[in-house]
């Protein structure tokens, strides 16, 4: 097994404020839309064309470019999944540190120390895949939020969107009654198909995805009866943020530009951290069957076929077929 990045002591360290306001974001249509941005030009680049770039600042010292990718995608998972235009420049020299200090790079590390044009090249490169991960998430969430949610599109499918965002009703699990109305499960947070579905596209649909390669990082936190692997407070907030960006986008009418990067939707990943952090605190090993029950559940639809199933239920017709 390769090494992996080191992870912080506190698996959900993060520098949020320990207010329990629900989040306010709430952008403005414009700033939604707004796809001239330098971060939205960046999330559409190519990663090969990055790895290339990060290949001649990396080849001397005999570091691999995608390793390194998947290296800072896995740290922001468990570290700070939406750092603020202000802390990414901190965020992406952390992350090129830690990497070059397990990979035993010791000349990277001395180049980040001194050379700042060196921390500008390979931090840049780094830096672009923040909101790259984060358009990933964006497109999951959007994708499928109609099937998850049961989303009409009409002013009935916007009045649902509503109450979804009520009270953070989505986060849940959801039962829907007769009139396709959706009751969250309160025992259930942060147990929603859709949230289960984005953790599992992103840690578990390939062979390279972090969750395969970086699977002892899961282990690590763990800390319930079972001593089964737990998601990261980070990357399950980010998810969280993505799914609410994804109802926003719903009840403006799904405007075909839509941004989920720079500080937009802080607030609300913020707030998410919060109220993991104060859950673990007031009942820690609730918390923690609560995380291993989100890693099963995710790591599961890799050997069910969920991806193939959603697309077969869209024609599946239970009230037309015959029961004889």
């Amino acid at each position: 097994m390769q090494d992996v990045v080191a992870l912080p002591e506190d698996d959900e360290q993060s520098s949020v404020d320990s207010d329990d306001a629900q989040p306010r974001d709430n952008p403005s249509q414009d700033n939604l839309n707004d796809s001239d941005s330098n971060e939205s030009a960046t999330a559409t680049g190519s990663e090969d064309e990055d790895s290339a770039a990060m290949l001649l600042l990396m080849r001397p010292h005999r570091l691999s470019p995608i390793s390194t990718i998947m290296e800072v995608k896995c740290y922001l998972f468990f570290t700070h999944s939406y750092p603020e235009m202000v802390e990414k420049n901190q965020v992406v020299l952390q992350v090129l540190m830690v990497v070059a200090e397990k990979h035993g790079v010791h000349t990277i590390k001395e180049h980040l120390k001194s050379d700042a044009w060196y921390v500008s090249q390979l931090g840049s490169l780094v830096d672009a895949h923040v909101p790259i991960l984060h358009c990933e998430l964006e497109e999951d969430a959007c994708a499928n939020a109609d099937d998850h949610f049961h989303l009409e599109h009409n002013n009935a499918g916007k009045a649902m969107v509503r109450r979804l965002l009520e009270k953070l009703a989505y986060i849940y699990a959801l039962k829907f009654d007769i009139n396709n109305d959706a009751l969250p499960i309160g025992k259930k947070p942060y147990q929603g198909e859709l949230l289960i579905f984005i953790i599992y596209w992103q840690l578990f649909h390939s062979l390279r995805s972090v969750g395969i390669k970086f699977v002892e990082c899961f282990i690590k936190i763990t800390n319930n009866k079972g001593q089964c692997p737990e998601v990261p407070v980070p990357l399950l907030a980010l998810v969280a943020t993505a799914v609410y960006a994804a109802l926003l986008w719903k009840l403006q009418g799904a405007p075909s530009k839509f941004n989920f990067t720079g500080n937009l939707f802080s607030e609300t990943y913020n707030y998410h951290v919060r109220f993991l952090k104060k859950l673990k605190k007031d009942a820690p090993a609730k918390f923690h069957c609560i995380m291993a029950n989100i890693y099963e559940a995710a790591q599961r639809l890799k050997y069910s076929g969920h991806s193939g199933e959603l697309e077969a239920f869209k024609l599946l017709d239970l009230d037309n077929m015959v029961e004889d």
